[in-house]
């Protein structure tokens, strides 16, 4: 097992995050626009100005200089100031609006799994029944729908019309921190962020536990005369889980990665909002921190993925 640790990491996830680093860091460089743009027409800022902006962020390199420069400060766990008039470092930045992400992706994650994992049984134990279909039939709706599209249409009914549940945000200022009040300000975000994996996890459920359910060990359990519910919870609902845990590795990072979105709609603090802030203003470090962040995400969550099916199912063996 640690020998296949060791070769995903070093043969793989080290050259591939090396790979996309070089390439996000080519495109956002060749992009229209640069972090002086803004200065350009400004009333009483002359070309010298711009020039030595430039020139102290670095910009007037070549795009190879810039990004082995940045490497090397990554390699020695800096990833650099950010290139607004603050000049903060970027992993201060980073971490200060992490908490509220955090939050947000893991209350997204716990709705989607603990929803979706019932609704698949629920939907496999009772095949071709008006559940099943209605189920079916959600799902599809679930995983084909916009997130942006559904949280606006969340917003529209439950904060405008209804007016049952705030619009957006984290708390005003003063305001008490309660668990009820995390309640009403993560409902919304939360749905919108999960709706895909709760979809996703529950059509998952179905087809393994449907695959599961016919197989001979199970016919065997029923011969026996087990009660059904022992046979579909403690027998076929262990096996039925197994591919389930690949889908653990992927939700996980592709949910912190959506926040993006989300968190722009509903007006979180996170480092969603901080994202498009910085691309906005074409802030490379910034981009690049958060960007690394994610891809780093991504790699664990398999690496963790695959540990976890090995673990679940003694059958399997990592040489």
């Amino acid at each position: 097992m640690w020998r296949y640790i060791v070769r995903r990491v070093f043969l793989q996830g080290i050259p591939v995050l090396l790979g996309f680093t070089f390439l996000l860091y080519f495109v956002i460089t060749i992009a229209p626009g640069s972090p002086v743009t803004h200065l350009r027409g400004v009333p009483n800022i002359d070309q010298e100005t711009i020039a030595r902006r430039e020139a102290q962020l670095g910009l007037n390199d070549s795009f190879p200089v810039q990004y082995i420069k940045w490497l090397g400060r990554v390699l020695r766990g800096d990833l650099g100031l950010s290139f607004d008039s603050s000049r903060r470092p970027v992993a201060e930045l980073i971490m200060e609006r992490m908490p509220a992400t955090i939050i947000l992706s893991l209350s997204s994650i716990i709705l989607a799994w603990a929803i979706g994992i019932p609704v698949g049984i629920l939907s496999a134990r009772y095949q071709y029944s008006a559940l099943d279909y209605a189920v079916t039939f959600l799902a599809f709706v679930g995983i084909s729908i916009p997130s942006f599209f559904f949280g606006l249409l969340l917003l529209y009914v439950f904060a405008l019309k209804l007016n049952v549940l705030p619009a957006g945000g984290f708390f005003m200022a003063g305001e008490a921190r309660t668990f009820m009040g995390y309640v009403r300000y993560l409902l919304l975000p939360s749905i919108t962020l999960g709706l895909s994996d709760i979809a996703g996890i529950a059509r998952y459920m179905r087809s393994s536990l449907l695959e599961v359910l016919g197989q001979d060990f199970l016919r065997t359990a029923r011969a026996k005369g087990l009660a059904e519910s022992i046979v579909l919870y403690k027998h076929a609902l262990r096996n039925a889980l197994l591919p389930i845990l690949t889908l653990m590795g992927f939700t996980i990072p592709f949910i912190f990665s959506g926040a993006v979105i989300v968190e722009s709609i509903f007006a979180w603090p996170g480092l969603g909002s901080l994202a498009i802030q910085a691309v906005n203003e074409r802030n490379y470090p910034v981009i690049m921190g958060i960007n690394l962040m994610f891809a780093v995400l991504i790699f664990l969550g398999n690496l963790i993925a695959d540990i976890s099916y090995a673990v679940a199912d003694p059958r399997i063996r990592y040489e």
